[in-house]
C-alpha cells in the first residue's frame, strides 16, 4: 500500500466523519484500520501489533515472585533466602522485558 492509497482512504474516512458526525468516530476509525490491515495482508506484510495492554504475564509474574520469595525466605533463613529471592526476581524481570520487546 503506497502513501497515495493511504491518503485516499484517510480522506474518505474524514469526509464520512464530517457527514455522519462525531458520534460515529469509533466505527469510522475501526473501518479505516480494517481496510489498511486488509491491504497489508494482501501484500503479505504482517499487520501491526495491537497496542492494548495484556496484564496476564505481569500479574502472573508478581504472583509467582511473591510465592518464590515466601518459600525462599521460609526455607533458607538469612542471606541464602535473600539471594534466592533476588535471583528469582531478576529472572522474572528479564522474562517480562523480553516479552515486552518481542517483535
Amino acid at each position: 500500500m503506497n502513501r497515495e492509497e493511504v491518503r485516499k482512504e484517510l480522506e474518505a474516512t474524514v469526509a464520512a466523519r464530517r457527514e455522519l458526525g462525531s458520534e460515529h468516530d469509533d466505527e469510522l476509525i475501526s473501518g479505516f484500520l480494517q481496510r489498511i490491515e486488509q491491504r497489508l495482508d494482501e501484500r503479505g506484510r504482517p499487520a501491526p501489533r495491537p497496542h492494548g495492554i495484556d496484564l496476564r504475564l505481569p500479574l502472573g509474574s508478581m504472583a509467582l515472585g511473591i510465592g518464590v520469595t515466601a518459600v525462599a525466605n521460609s526455607d533458607a533463613h538469612g542471606v541464602g533466602g535473600v539471594i534466592i529471592s533476588i535471583i528469582a526476581w531478576v529472572a522474572i524481570a528479564l522474562i517480562n522485558i523480553a516479552y515486552a520487546r518481542r517483535p
